[in-house]
Parts: structure tokens; sequence; C-alpha cells
């Protein structure tokens, strides 16, 4: 078996366009659905946002089961029927008339979508690539935020002048084309495709192969019982309170006393610092080590949300529209960042298993974050407050990536 150099950055486009067709498609831009929804089943937002909820839990159930699956049942037909499966779903809402075939559908595509997130596509990526593995991660989900850039403003327009039954069917033969032809592309590893990953030297001390045996061989327990593992948790759960701010920037323009456009420039520059911020962050984990680098994008971190004070203070509408832009790092290290984090802290031998069991209880907490952040908002009288709990937990996170650093799985398990 030899190294190839293309093959892996194939796989790299190929199963990040996946995830961008259906995830990107069935959690961000199906909230352009969700008012039509509601009316046609003559039923509250409130109501039919338990999609989201419903999404949330099947993912958080299905996330530990991941890695096992990937590994042992080929990938190729995984990723085929999760495609049909988010394709036909799609095609299938807009025949719906009860609110619990809507709910129906959304345990199906929670399932699907389960194998397009953070877990999967870190764990595919991180055995195609020996090196720039954070960099191509960075990639894949860049490939995301211009897909979701794209679309948004497509569907506003499509919903406005077809309506929302001809603008889903629209979606639902994008996101077909766009997936089920590259799901045939999709492979678990270099091994099962008779190469080598990016980077692989014949001197290197483990190959793809022995990293995923050394995964099987970990317990779940061994991994339950290690410092890392635990700060890994509390990190990425902190992480699911700011990493929602891009969606409360339209409130935030609103009550601040901004006009309403603002709220919506808000959120376009932080698709648009998240198209460059994802492989920026791959890339500098890459060059200095994901702990330094980590390090170094949550002190931008900071720095954003003294520039959203600053301009919530002065009612600068131009520094606020800014200050979104530079925050867009938190929700870009929720992926990028976070993944690099993690493989670094658990090692290849517990990334698997540790990332998906982390990434599952933190989800859940984060189906909480909206909630907890409106009642900040409301209860302290504007969003400052946020913005100072913020900026303290991600401090915290800081403290825990240090600390992370000196607690690596395979320096405290042996």
């Amino acid at each position: 078996m030899k190294a190839n150099k293309t093959f892996p950055w194939i796989i790299m486009f190929a199963i990040g366009l996946i995830s961008a067709a259906g995830l990107g498609s069935s959690m961000v831009l199906m909230g352009s659905f969700l008012t039509p929804i509601s009316q046609a089943m003559h039923t509250s937002i409130v109501t039919v946002s338990y999609y989201y909820t419903i999404l949330v839990l099947v993912m958080a159930i299905m996330t530990p089961m991941i890695p096992n699956i990937l590994a042992k049942v080929n990938n190729r037909l995984i990723y085929l029927i999760a495609s049909i499966a988010i394709t036909a779903s799609l095609f299938l809402i807009g025949h719906f008339s009860s609110i619990w075939m809507f709910f129906i559908i959304a345990v199906i595509i929670g399932i699907a979508v389960s194998f397009l997130a953070f877990v999967p596509v870190g764990i595919i990526i991180n055995n195609w690539f020996v090196k720039k593995t954070n960099f191509a991660i960075g990639l894949c989900w860049a490939i995301t935020s211009v897909y979701q850039g794209i679309m948004s403003p497509v569907l506003a327009n499509l919903i406005s002048n077809l309506g929302w039954h001809a603008a889903l069917n629209i979606l639902a033969t994008i996101v077909g084309i766009l997936s089920i032809p590259f799901s045939l592309l999709i492979v678990f590893s270099p091994e099962k495709a008779g190469m080598k990953p990016y980077g692989y030297q014949v001197n290197a001390k483990a190959t793809t192969a022995e990293q995923v045996n050394y995964s099987e061989s970990i317990s779940v327990k061994a991994i339950f019982a290690s410092p890392a593992f635990w700060i890994l948790m509390i990190m990425l759960c902190f992480f699911q309170f700011p990493a929602v701010l891009n969606q409360m920037f339209p409130t935030y323009a609103i009550t601040t006393g901004f006009k309403g456009t603002v709220g919506g420039f808000m959120v376009t520059s932080a698709m648009i610092f998240d198209i460059f911020l994802n492989p920026l962050i791959g890339a500098t984990c890459d060059k200095i080590g994901a702990e330094k680098g980590s390090i170094l994008w949550l002190l931008l971190a900071i720095i954003s949300y003294i520039i959203l004070i600053f301009a919530t203070n002065t009612h600068a509408a131009g520094l606020a529209i800014f200050g979104a832009g530079i925050n867009d790092v938190v929700y870009t290290f929720l992926g990028t960042g976070i993944t690099a984090l993690a493989a670094s802290i658990l090692g290849k031998r517990a990334f698997d298993k540790g990332f998906s069991y982390v990434t599952a209880v933190s989800s859940i907490i984060g189906a909480f974050a909206m909630p907890l952040n409106n009642f900040i908002t409301i209860q302290f009288k504007g969003f400052n407050s946020l913005f100072i709990f913020f900026m303290i937990l991600i401090i915290i996170n800081i403290i825990l990536v240090a600390i992370g650093d000196k607690n690596h799985f395979d320096k405290t398990v042996a």
C-alpha cells in the first residue's frame, strides 16, 4: 500500500458536501420553513419547533453508536441510505397534515444526520489524514458554511415567489443531487481502500489501521475514568451557551435599539467570517498544536465580546456587525477547533469513543442553551450581561485547555 495525495482530499470534499447538504438543510435551513409549516398544520411555531428538540435527542442517542457502526458497516451504504432518507423526508414533509407525522420525520432525519455531524466527520478525516488533519476538517465545515450562505437567501426568495411546498421540494432535490452520488465515494479508512493516509511516512510509529485497533481495545470504562474525558466534557458543555449567539443577533439588534436590518447584517457577517475561520482554525491547530491554537482563538472570542459590549454602549451598528463576524470564532471553534482539541487530548486510542460520548451529552445540554441565554438577557435587562457571562465561560475554558494539555489520555491511562 502507498500513500495517495489526492484521494484523501476527495474524501474530505465528499463528506463535506454530504454534510452541507444533509445536515445544513435539515438543521439550519429548515428554520425558514417552520412558520409556514405551523400555519399549514394549524399549530403554533413553538410546537413545530420541537422538531429541533427531537433532532437533538435522537442525535444524542445515536452518537455513541456511530464509531462502531462506521468501523463495521460499509460506509458507502451508510451514507447512501442517510442521503436518500434525508432527501425523501424533505419531499414528504410537504404532504403531511398532522404534526405527529412531522415529528416522525424528525426522528428519521435525526438518525440520518447523526452520520453527518462533528463526530463521524472527525473520525473519517482523522483516519484519512496524518498531516493537515485539522485544516482538512476546517475545509470540510467551510463547505457547509458556503452552502448555507448561498441557500439561505435563495430559499427566502423561493418561499416568497413559489410558496413553501415548491421551495421545500427544490431543496430536497438539491440535497439529493449533492449527497447521493458523493455518498458512493466514502470509505472509512485508507486501509479499506488499499491506501495509506495523507502525510503517511514509512517510519511513522503507527498506521491508521493500528490506530483503529487501539481505539477498539480501549474500554468505555477506561475512557470515563480519565481526567482528559471529563475536562473535554465540561469544556464542550460550557461552549454550548455562547455558540448559539449567532441565532440571537436579530433579537439583539431589536432590543438594543438598532434597525431590524442590522441583525440580518450581523448574521451575514458571521456567515462570511465562518467560511474563512474554519480552515484558519484548523491550519493554526496543525501548525502550533491544538492546545496553543485553541487558546489563541479563544482569546479572540473574548475580544469579540468586548467589541459587542462597546457597540451596545455606543450604539455603533457598524461595530456590532464587525463584532458579530469576529464572534463567529466561537461557533466555528465548536466544530473545527473542538474536534482538533479532542483528537489531541484524547489521542488516537480514545478519540472515537470518547468524543462521541462527550458530544452526545453536551448536545443535550445545548438544548437548554437558548432558554437560559434568553433568561439572562431578560433578568439582567440587556445583552451586555450575557456577553459578560460568555466571557467568563470562555476564560474557564481557556484554563481547562491548559489543564487538558497536562492530562492527555495517553499520559494518564496505560
